[in-house]
């Protein structure tokens, strides 16, 4: 199994994910959600993980996953598709360099969730660049909640949190 130990082996990764999809443009920000069987819809917290700027392995995995490329999108995610992630994403664990926050949430967290709530979903959004969450909140239920989980981290941010 491959193991990418450096980050200049993780950056390496990275671009040759991204030159694989064919018409790519980095999201501004990314995130997997999890929603509960008895919840109504995607919440902001059911993205735990808003990933903008740095460390932008995760979302081309992801996005190889469900086929995204750019702009902004909501795409559902199977749990085969999120095992793919895991596996895609599994060999940058090995750079110490880097916390995995990703990783450790799909795996550890979502997938046994998927286990004890076989009815949850799981829903993957991009955020296009130049597209702020208040220009795009009214799209889709899934972009609405993460966008809103975006302006909650950056709040949160600027409070020191």
């Amino acid at each position: 199994m491959a193991r990418w130990v450096t980050a200049d082996e993780i950056t390496a990764a990275r671009e040759a994910f991204e030159l694989a999809i064919d018409g790519w443009v980095r999201p501004a920000a990314h995130g997997v959600g999890l929603v509960p069987s008895g919840a109504s819809g995607p919440q902001p917290e059911h993205f735990p993980l808003v990933n903008s700027g740095e460390h932008p392995l995760p979302g081309v995995v992801v996005a190889h996953v469900v086929g995204y490329a750019h702009g902004t999108a909501a795409f559902p995610l199977s749990r085969t598709q999120l095992e793919r992630a895991v596996a895609m994403l599994s060999p940058a664990e090995a750079c110490d360099v880097y916390r995995h926050p990703n990783l450790w949430t799909w795996r550890d967290t979502y997938l046994p969730r998927l286990d004890t709530d076989p009815g949850a979903r799981l829903v993957a959004v991009f955020l296009a660049p130049g597209d702020a969450p208040s220009t795009v909140e009214g799209t889709d239920p899934a972009v609405a909640a993460f966008c809103a989980a975006v302006a909650a981290t950056r709040v949160g941010a600027r409070q020191g949190v």
